[in-house]
């Protein structure tokens, strides 16, 4: 279901429930354990000349984000 959709069947405001999403998700994906990690995906996205690259790090298994960072990612 959409938020606004919760939100209309509990009775409640829109921002009470994406409060309660946002705290959900941050307590499950702000820190991911690294020593758990098996397989990563890396993808640079380039937005532009004024922008530049975004680098995004995702856990496979679990489908978190586990870096999102503005530039290429040096690689050693």
């Amino acid at each position: 279901m959409t938020i606004q959709a919760v939100a209309r069947h509990l009775g409640v405001s829109w921002d009470l429930v994406k409060g309660i999403q946002k705290d959900n998700l941050n307590k499950r994906y702000r820190l991911p354990k690294l020593a758990k990690i098996k397989r990563i995906a890396l993808d640079e996205i380039y937005q532009g000349k004024k922008l530049g690259y975004l680098t995004i790090v995702l856990d496979l298994q679990r489908g978190a984000v586990i870096l999102l960072a503005m530039g290429k990612v040096p690689m050693h």
